[in-house]
């Protein structure tokens, strides 16, 4: 095990520089007053001091009564544990706090600003759709007309698979195979449908996926195909916050729902 490995997880868990140094010295060494822990340390006494009564106040260290004072390091299992928890209670704590902050309200009047913001890379598009998918208040509706590649399925599925509320997603029936490998990424709140019919495609094309979390925004997902194959390198997201804009793409995408397919007519011929 390399010492940097060893100094970097003890930073993790909440130590500084010196301080992890003079932990693990003490764990080599076994007890030591600090005058020996600065020798050991090539550090000056008062600050070697400082640095065991930091380590004490944490609980990586124990403290003699005698005089002069020994030091003795904690059993390394149980401190790790004992700072994994507190760290996490923390991070808890952290995370409760942020959550509850409050976003500025966007200014009312727009009349050529739209909020766009356009994001690269699956990182980075999957981390977006986590948040819209998290932030919604209502039924979210995903729509993809054009077939895509498992991987922006997945990429989808992940995201919306996490919402505590309704999703609809309609796809393209090319898809419909795609659907048993992935199926383990379906929420119990996700509604899967297949609409829009399989067609021949071009082999180099762009598709589009469309997420509406609500009636002001828009995820839309972009998919570029060269050769019939992903290129994932010019994979972007675009988030946008406009409501008109979003209006007229889902008054869109409602209209394409609601025109039945040449399957469908064939099914319920009485249903037009």
């Amino acid at each position: 095990m390399r010492e940097e490995d060893v100094a970097r997880a003890l930073e993790t868990l909440g130590l500084t520089g010196k301080e992890s140094r003079a932990y693990t010295s003490l764990l080599q060494n076994g007890v030591a007053t600090a005058q020996q822990v600065s020798q050991l340390l090539g550090v000056q006494y008062p600050a070697v001091y400082r640095i065991l009564q930091s380590l004490q106040t944490k609980g990586w260290i124990e403290v003699s009564r005698e005089r002069p004072n020994r030091y003795r390091a904690r059993a390394p299992r149980i401190v790790a544990e004992e700072a994994r928890q507190s760290k996490g209670d923390d991070l808890v704590a952290a995370a409760e706090m942020v959550g509850g902050l409050k976003e500025s309200p966007p200014p009312k009047a727009r009349e050529t600003e739209t909020d766009l913001w356009i994001y690269k890379g699956t990182e980075s598009i999957g981390r977006k759709l986590r948040e819209v998918v998290l932030s919604s208040s209502g039924q979210i509706l995903c729509v993809s007309p054009f077939p895509v590649a498992p991987e922006i399925l997945r990429l989808l599925f992940d995201a919306l698979g996490r919402s505590h509320r309704g999703v609809r997603v309609v796809l393209n029936e090319a898809n419909r195979g795609d659907l048993a490998e992935l199926g383990s990424l379906l929420g119990r709140n996700m509604r899967v449908q297949f609409h829009f019919p399989a067609r021949p495609l071009s082999a180099t094309r762009l598709a589009h996926t469309y997420v509406f979390p609500s009636d002001q925004e828009v995820f839309i997902l972009n998919s570029f195909y060269r050769d019939g194959e992903l290129a994932t390198d010019k994979l972007q997201g675009l988030w946008i916050g406009d409501m008109d804009f979003v209006r007229i793409q889902l008054e869109a995408m409602l209209l394409d729902l609601s025109t039945p397919t040449p399957r469908e007519r064939k099914a319920f011929p009485k249903a037009r």
